[in-house]
C-alpha cells in the first residue's frame, strides 16, 4: 500500500528533463531544475508563479533588512556558504543603484549653472566642482549652443555615465580592501562581495541624503550625521567580517572611509570630464 510520501518521491531511475542527469531527489543536483513537471492548468501556473514571486520578494526583503541593520552580516553569511536565502551581492547592489539613480533623476547631485558657468557635484562628504572657461563659452556660442541647452545635454550625459563609472569605483574599493586585509588570506572575490554590500548600503543611505533639502554646497549638520552613520556602519561591518579588535578595526575603517570618499570624488570627476570632452 502506497503512502502520500511514496507518491511524491522521485523514482531513483528518473532523469532530469533538462540535462538528463539521474535524479536523486526533488531537484537535479547537476543543473538545479525541479523534478516535477510544469503545471498543466491555469490554477497551477498561477500558484507556481505566486510561489516564485514570493520567494524572490522574501529574499530581496531579507537581504535589504540585513544590509541596513546588521552591518557585515550579509557578507559573513555569503562567505560562510549560506547564500540561497539572500539576493546575490551584485543583484542587491544593482537594485540599490537603480533606486539611487531614480531619486537622482529628480534631485540630481551633479548640476551645471548657466548663470555662473559652474559645475557642482556634492554627495555627502564627497564632491567635485569647476567652472567653464570663457573660451569654451565662445566655442559653444560659435556652434549655436546656448548655456541653457548645454546644461540640459550635460546633465543628461553625466546621468548616463555615472552608473558605469560607479561600478569601476566599487571594484577599485574591493582592491583597496584587499590591500588593507592582505594578511587575511582571502581572494579578491571576498573583498568584492564586501564592497558590493557596503556600496549598496551607502547608496541607500545617500537616497536619504538626496531627499533632505539643505545647502547643496555645505551639506549641513544632517549631512555630517549621515557621514558618521556611514563610518560607524563600515567599522561594524569590517569587525564582523574580519573578526579583529576595535583597536585595529577603527583606524582601518577611518582610512577606508576616506579612500571611499576619494573614489567617489574621482567617479564624479570622471563622469563630468567625459561629458565635457564630448559636448565641447
Amino acid at each position: 500500500m502506497s503512502t502520500p510520501a511514496d507518491e511524491l518521491a522521485v523514482p531513483a531511475v528518473a532523469e532530469c528533463e533538462n540535462c538528463g542527469t539521474a535524479l536523486q531527489g526533488r531537484f537535479c543536483h547537476a543543473c538545479g531544475q525541479e523534478a516535477e513537471p510544469p503545471a498543466s492548468t491555469a490554477r497551477g501556473v498561477l500558484r507556481s508563479l505566486a510561489a516564485e514571486l514570493t520567494n524572490v520578494d522574501s529574499r530581496a526583503l531579507r537581504s535589504v533588512v540585513r544590509v541596513l541593520v546588521r552591518p557585515g552580516e550579509l557578507t559573513a553569511e555569503y562567505l560562510a556558504g549560506r547564500r540561497v536565502r539572500y539576493t546575490q551581492p551584485l543583484q542587491l547592489y544593482l537594485g540599490a543603484a537603480t533606486a539611487f539613480f531614480f531619486v537622482n533623476a529628480y534631485h540630481p547631485f551633479v548640476t551645471f549653472d548657466p548663470k555662473t558657468r559652474g559645475v557642482v557635484s556634492v554627495l555627502n562628504s564627497a564632491g567635485a566642482s569647476g567652472r567653464m572657461s570663457a573660451s569654451v563659452v565662445r566655442d559653444l556660442a560659435a556652434k549655436g549652443v546656448s548655456l541653457e541647452v548645454f546644461q540640459e545635454r550635460f546633465e543628461g550625459a553625466v546621468a548616463g555615465y555615472l552608473p558605469v563609472f560607479l561600478v569601476g569605483s566599487v571594484l577599485l574599493f574591493g582592491m583597496v580592501l584587499a590591500l588593507f586585509y592582505r594578511g587575511a588570506r582571502r581572494g579578491y572575490l571576498a573583498h568584492a562581495v564586501f564592497a558590493l554590500h557596503w556600496s549598496a548600503f551607502y547608496l541607500l543611505l545617500m537616497i536619504v541624503d538626496r531627499l533632505i533639502p539643505r545647502d547643496r554646497a555645505g551639506g549641513g549638520p544632517f549631512g555630517a550625521v549621515l557621514a558618521v552613520i556611514a563610518l560607524v556602519y563600515l567599522a561594524m561591518a569590517l569587525r564582523r567580517v574580519h573578526a579583529e579588535s576595535w583597536l585595529r578595526t577603527v583606524p582601518k575603517a577611518a582610512g577606508l572611509f576616506l579612500l571611499y570618499q576619494f573614489l567617489l570624488s574621482m567617479w564624479m570627476l570622471s563622469a563630468i570630464g567625459l561629458a565635457f570632452a564630448i559636448l565641447t
